[in-house]
């Protein structure tokens, strides 16, 4: 007696991908036309539903633009100005020259006997 055992698996995903919309991407000058223009739709759905965005990401952007357009609405980490950068690549360098001259001194004192 044979038993077919149907098994679940790589084949339902795959049709669930196919069916998901694919991931749009927004700049926050985008995002700030949207949410602006949400606004001024007769109802928030109304312009929700025109720019296709779930009302959770339009609170989550407002909230984002109470802080700032660019530092918020672009959601990675603050753009760090040339002259930081500089600064930190200067004081990593400091850092490995420090650290050379101590092995140097930790090896010659051993050398030395001068423990």
């Amino acid at each position: 007696m044979l038993i077919f055992v149907r098994r679940k698996g790589r084949h339902k995903n795959i049709m669930e991908q196919a069916n998901q919309k694919p991931r749009r991407h927004f700049t926050p000058q985008q995002k700030y036309e949207i949410i602006k223009d949400i606004e001024r739709c007769a109802s928030i759905q109304a312009g929700l539903d025109k720019h296709r965005i779930a009302s959770s990401m339009y609170y989550k952007w407002k909230r984002q633009l109470a802080v700032g357009i660019n530092a918020s609405l672009r959601n990675t980490k603050p753009v760090k100005s040339p002259e930081l950068k500089k600064l930190e690549e200067e004081n990593r360098k400091l850092k490995e020259v420090i650290l050379q001259q101590s092995l140097t001194i930790t090896s010659l004192k051993k050398e030395m006997n001068l423990d």
